[in-house]
């Protein structure tokens, strides 16, 4: 994940001089992960003394960087960063639970405008490499499980489908809500059902597929 975000940074650095549009955004973030529900909910039922049941990693937060080249075309190519964090959080009598979820994707970007047609109203179709880490923390601390830091790291590909209406605000700025949704058919992530119930192999596989929804913001710079 960090060689990820050192190479995502000297990659924009590098396109800077032949961007059109710089774009950011940040959005609230609807997950659905079907193996990794699996394991949370096979956490909850091998402990039915909790009173407070572990929530699915569902709800989160997620904030993109984005720059578009330079074309003359109502088709432009571009280049996108985005981080996505969910979280999960349980606490029972002397004794709190936390899963903590990281996804980072880097991607192509394409960016569709026909401001003749449909003035405001633009696409971006993404598709990206994804990589995530999961990880647990137990009383506020991280969780160690056989003398090793308990974490799962995965790695897999993404394609995302964003509609949005932008409003100038001044000079060559624009805002504008916008909709996405997105599909991670294979990720593969062997370690999630032993960060979060410490298994292996029992409930779960050792991959899953992701599907996401974002409603938020973006703030747009036309050069």
């Amino acid at each position: 994940m960090r060689i990820i975000l050192l190479f995502s940074f000297m990659l924009f650095k590098c396109l800077d001089s032949s961007a059109q549009e710089f774009k950011v955004d940040a959005a609230y973030a609807y997950m659905y992960s079907s193996q990794l529900d699996k394991a949370i909910q096979s956490y909850n039922f091998t402990r039915p003394i909790l009173t407070e049941k572990q929530p699915l990693l569902t709800n989160g937060l997620n904030t993109s960087i984005s720059t578009i080249f330079r074309s003359e075309n109502h088709f432009k190519h571009g280049i996108n960063f985005s981080y996505a964090y969910f979280r999960s959080w349980a606490e029972n009598k002397n004794f709190s639970n936390q899963l903590n979820l990281h996804i980072v994707n880097l991607g192509y970007l394409l960016h569709y405008e026909n401001p003749e047609k449909c003035k405001g109203l633009y696409s971006d179709l993404i598709v990206s490499v994804t990589s995530c880490l999961l990880y647990r923390a137990v009383n506020e601390e991280l969780f160690v499980y056989d003398e090793t830091l308990s974490k799962a790291f995965g790695i897999g590909g993404n394609v995302q489908l964003k509609f949005g209406y932008s409003f100038k605000l001044r000079n060559n700025s624009f805002l504008s809500p916008f909709l996405s949704f997105a599909y991670t058919p294979y990720l593969f992530s062997p370690n999630n059902e032993a960060v979060i119930n410490q298994t292996k192999g029992l409930v779960c596989k050792n991959w899953t597929e992701i599907l996401t929804a974002q409603c938020g913001l973006t703030f747009h710079l036309k050069k």
